[in-house]
């Protein structure tokens, strides 16, 4: 018999791998700002769905009181 075998060794990245591997990263990073960006904008607009609600429910005559505007 001779020596115990040896496990097997991954080969070394090519450079088409690591480019691929670089290209994936930052596909990612943009997906991940992009699924940020689409969380605030639904949480903003289901608060602004909640606040017109609640203006609806209270009236606009009690938020909005006669000449609010002038002081």
């Amino acid at each position: 018999m001779g020596s115990p075998a040896q496990p097997p060794q991954t080969p070394p990245p090519t450079p088409a791998l690591e480019r691929e591997e670089e290209a994936r990263k930052a596909h990612l990073l943009e997906r991940e700002g992009l699924e940020r960006r689409s969380l605030v904008r639904g949480l903003l607009l289901l608060a602004f769905i909640v606040l017109f609600a609640s203006m609806m429910r209270a009236g606009f005559g009690r938020v909005f009181i006669h000449r609010w505007w002038h002081p």
